[in-house]
């Protein structure tokens, strides 16, 4: 039986790229959202403080969806449980929420 040769740089180059091509989706799949659900996006932007932390949210899987993410909600016609979270947000000083995200994420 041969034995496999990890080597470390070849694992972090191939961890890079996709880093690099989640990054990418991430941001593509919030411009189709941008162009679909308008409001929805700038609400979330406005809530989050910057488009980059919006483009996470919408990624990350969250205890209050059960478990996934809000493109998933969308995804199941449940958009209105998005709208309910972001009035949640936004009644949350920003200064909570964004220790709250980084800690998150």
């Amino acid at each position: 039986m041969r034995k496999v040769t990890i080597r470390f740089q070849d694992v972090a180059s191939e961890l890079a790229q996709l880093s690099a091509q989640r990054d990418d989706l991430m941001e593509r799949a919030f411009g189709v959202l941008e162009q679909r659900h308008a409001t929805l996006a700038a609400m979330l932007v406005q809530c989050l403080g910057d488009r980059q932390r919006a483009v996470r949210w919408m990624c990350r899987h969250q205890s209050a969806f059960g478990g996934r993410s809000a493109y998933e909600l969308i995804a199941d016609g449940e958009e209105d449980a998005i709208w309910d979270e972001i009035a949640l947000m936004s009644e949350t000083p920003l200064a909570t929420r964004l220790n709250s995200a980084r800690m998150a994420y």
